[in-house]
Formats: C-alpha cells, structure tokens, sequence
C-alpha cells in the first residue's frame, strides 16, 4: 500500500492565496462599482471600503 503524504503547508499556503485573491477580487468589484456610480452623478458611500488587501 502506498502512502501519500499530505504537505499540510503547502495546503495552507494555497488556501491563504486563494482567500488573498478573494479579498482582492471584492475589493476590485466594489471599487469598479463605486467609479460606475461616479460616472454617472450618483452619490457614491462615504464610508471606507472594509478589508483592504493592499494595505
């Protein structure tokens, strides 16, 4: 029987890198949607995009 060992950091780096690009993906499409409203003459939200992962 052949035994397959699990690198359980790697695992978590993946995973951590995925959430990362998760957190980027939102914060881009919030912002996108913030320049949208601009474009237009809507009043875009004062408050600060929450969870920034360039920071």
């Amino acid at each position: 029987m052949t035994a397959v060992i699990i690198d359980l950091a790697q695992k978590r780096r993946e995973r951590e890198e995925r959430e990362r690009q998760n957190r980027i993906d939102a914060f881009d499409r919030e912002l996108r949607r913030r320049l949208a409203l601009y474009l237009e003459g809507e009043e875009i939200p004062v408050e600060p995009i929450r969870d920034n992962p360039y920071i």
